[in-house]
């Protein structure tokens, strides 16, 4: 039987194809990240459409060549080759549409990027075309097979996050010839805030400064000789004081500190404080954060000098602000100015050459306009000065005179102000061009750089740690221990987000407290008499002949420190297991901090929660339910510590940070039982300790619970 096949066609077909080139010519006419007609490079420059506060990315780029490719230093590709051209386009028109519709940072825009080459690398790894409307679930897990290799667990999990929103993003606009539902798989990996154990503990340790790198950048901070390390020392100054983020530094004003008299809770008398006016972060209006009394004189002394040394490039940003286009020219080159011409001797001190013989290729290689005055065209003499002026202001910061853009700041404002190449430790310096100081300058500096080629600043002055290994901080490193600090010294959660400039849910990526920490803070709390309940009373108890040693009762009654949604259990599993699994409200080993939000937060809940189940059982009782009664009885008793505990919480005359033992508690701990045990001896010790003795309201709730049991 032979025949024609006739292809049926219909108006109201799409093809996946035809709706992905739809889209594509959609996001060639989306004006951002680039102008229209780069949009056919390979190379897309977008430094402008991202600002970082404190750091300059002018220089930014997005590749869209596969993963065999390498993007150097200077922004260069070496290898590899484009994206295939069944996916290219695409992933140009996503990741335009994308920051058009919502907008992300820059690392987070190569995320999308990078998503896209994966998925290329995975078709490529098949042996298959890669299109984007083939895409399938072999594709999509090769892809996150492929994230994997090389990284850690964490940013494989990104990885497979950003694969997911791609194949999301093309099965909501029906970019699939096959459609399909997938999702990656990847565990997302466990928060080592949360973690404990050794390795955990180590993790923390490395992200807090050590007490040799403090003591190192102190030495630094007071017999420091060059600019740099005068410089970058004192902003070191400002880290260690209080909490304080790179960039809030770097873009401090002039006029920053803020004076004031304020009533010490204490005396009651006025006393001086001492701030410092920052423009947080992460969404936070401008803010004073208050310095330590201890570090006040340090703080100001530190920003004294600060502002010192960056006085002349202040100085010149506001000749600029008010001569837009001109050239600054020293004081005694201003008369050439009239003339138009520069001796080639005096262009040495405006562009960081360090010899007169290297002038001549600057100027030659830069194309500005110079003469011989009749001498051979190889000798220079001079340098047109509108010439020199057109090729130095280019290099001038590309959003000036606004600071970062802002309207409310301008460059001449700012504390901390350099000349271009000013902290470069081999470059020269350009006294007429003036450019922000980065977070990348400070860290090269505290860190080194460069794989290590580029000493740090504790390698430059041979300081190492105790055990004669290099010491490797962060700029963020002095963020981490200031809050590890003030969540040791029992500052609350909300003090602390404030303090710090962030949200309250932050807070945790910063608190490297251990639980072996939390542990040696109650048994303080102990020893010393600051804790209040009846487990703290029995450690009070003084007399002639004291049966133990405080401190070795300490060790007896407290044993562990275990976080609950009630509060901290201390009870010694090495002794014997926990006999009120589940009943923390009425064990008399459950303590909690008082200040501690989140504790309250959890407390504030549970209560609403229970008075809910009251109700319940108040209507179950009054329709004669069997056992209701008894229920009633225990929702008003849990209610009633609730409360007492939300009570402490709110009392002002209770300092934060106090470790609380609610008193009322039924169960024993095995020191109270192993006093009972003994016999009538035991029993009349144990009478005299407050946390182990059962009231007729306890007696009245052990009672209940029998009854229930029987029931």
């Amino acid at each position: 039987m032979s025949g024609s096949v006739l292809r049926f066609e219909s108006d109201h077909i799409e093809f996946p194809s035809d709706r992905v080139r739809e889209f594509v010519e959609l996001a060639r006419e989306i004006d951002v990240l680039i102008k229209q007609e780069d949009w056919d490079a390979d190379l897309w420059q977008v430094g402008a459409s991202f600002v970082t506060k404190g750091q300059n990315r002018d220089n930014r780029v997005l590749a869209f060549y596969n993963r065999d490719a390498t993007l150097t230093n200077r922004q260069e590709i070496v290898g590899g080759a484009p994206l295939a051209d069944g996916l290219k386009d695409f992933a140009k028109a996503y990741v335009r549409y994308m920051h058009s519709t919502s907008q992300v940072s820059f690392e987070n825009t190569m995320k999308r990027l990078d998503a896209i080459q994966l998925i290329e690398a995975a078709f490529r790894s098949l042996g298959l075309s890669p299109s984007i409307e083939n895409l399938n679930v072999a594709v999509l897990n090769t892809a996150v097979s492929l994230a994997k290799v090389g990284v850690g667990a964490g940013r494989a999990y990104q990885f497979a996050l950003y694969i997911q929103q791609v194949h999301r993003f093309c099965l909501d606009r029906k970019f699939l010839i096959a459609p399909f539902q997938w999702k990656h798989g990847v565990k997302k990996p466990k928060d080592k805030t949360e973690a404990i154990g050794k390795e955990a503990k180590a993790w923390r340790d490395e992200k807090l400064p050590s007490p040799e790198a403090f003591h190192a950048l102190a030495h630094i901070y007071r017999n420091s000789e060059t600019f740099v390390d005068r410089l970058f020392s004192a902003i070191t100054a400002i880290f260690v004081a209080f909490p304080i983020r790179v960039h809030e530094v770097l873009q401090l004003r002039g006029d920053c500190e803020v004076f004031e008299e304020v009533k010490n809770p204490e005396t009651g008398e006025m006393v001086d404080a001492y701030g410092i006016r920052v423009f947080p972060g992460k969404g936070h209006p401008p803010q004073v954060k208050w310095v330590p009394t201890q570090m006040a004189s340090i703080v100001q002394e530190a920003v004294g000098r600060i502002r010192e040394m960056c006085s002349e490039a202040r100085a010149v940003a506001a000749w600029y602000e008010e001569r837009p286009g001109e050239l600054w020219l020293p004081e005694d080159l201003e008369p050439c100015r009239a003339g138009d011409w520069l001796d080639i001797k005096d262009v040495m001190r405006l562009v960081g050459t360090r010899t007169v013989g290297q002038v001549p290729y600057w100027v030659r290689t830069q194309g500005v306009e110079w003469r011989s005055d009749g001498l051979p065209t190889e000798y220079m003499k001079g340098v047109r000065i509108s010439s020199l002026a057109t090729r130095l202001l280019r290099d001038m910061p590309r959003d000036f005179p606004k600071f970062n853009g802002s309207d409310e700041q301008k460059y001449s404002d700012t504390l901390i102000l350099l000349f271009v190449n000013q902290a470069h430790a081999q470059r020269g310096t350009y006294p007429t061009l003036i450019e922000q100081m980065t977070v990348q300058t400070y860290d090269h500096w505290l860190s080194g750089h460069d794989g290590g080629k580029k000493q740090s600043v504790f390698e430059a002055w041979r300081f190492t740690e105790r055990d004669g290994s290099p010491i490797n901080i962060s700029s963020h490193s002095f963020r981490h221990w200031l809050n590890t600090v003030a969540q040791l010294k029992g500052m609350s959660d909300m003090d602390i987000a404030k303090w710090s400039g962030r949200k309250l849910e932050q807070n945790a990526a910063y608190n490297h407290v251990s639980s072996e920490e939390i542990l040696s803070q109650i048994r303080e709390a102990l020893d010393d008499g600051t804790g209040i309940g009846p487990m703290f009373e029995a450690a009070k108890a003084t007399g002639v002949n004291r049966p133990v040693d405080r401190r070795d009762f300490a060790e007896a009654q407290i044993g562990a420190a275990l976080t609950t949604e009630l509060g901290i259990c201390v009870h010694d599993y090495s002794l014997l297991p926990c006999q009120t699994h589940g009943d923390c409200l009425d064990c008399s080993e459950n303590v909690f901090i008082k200040g501690d939000t989140k504790h309250r937060d959890r407390i504030g809940k549970r209560l609403v929660l229970t008075e809910r189940q009251l109700q319940h059982a108040l209507w179950a009782m009054g329709d004669d339910y069997f056992g209701a009664d008894k229920w009633v009885l225990s929702h008003q008793r849990t209610i009633e510590k609730l409360r007492r505990i939300l009570a402490i919480h709110d009392d002002p005359t209770i300092p934060d940070g106090t470790i609380v033992n609610l008193a009322g508690s039924s169960k024993d701990n095995e020191v109270a039982m192993a006093l009972r045990d003994r016999g009538d001896g035991g029993a009349s010790a144990l009478q005299g300790i407050e946390s182990v003795a059962l009231d007729a309201e306890d007696a009245e709730a052990n009672a209940l619970l029998a009854d229930m049991w029987e029931d």
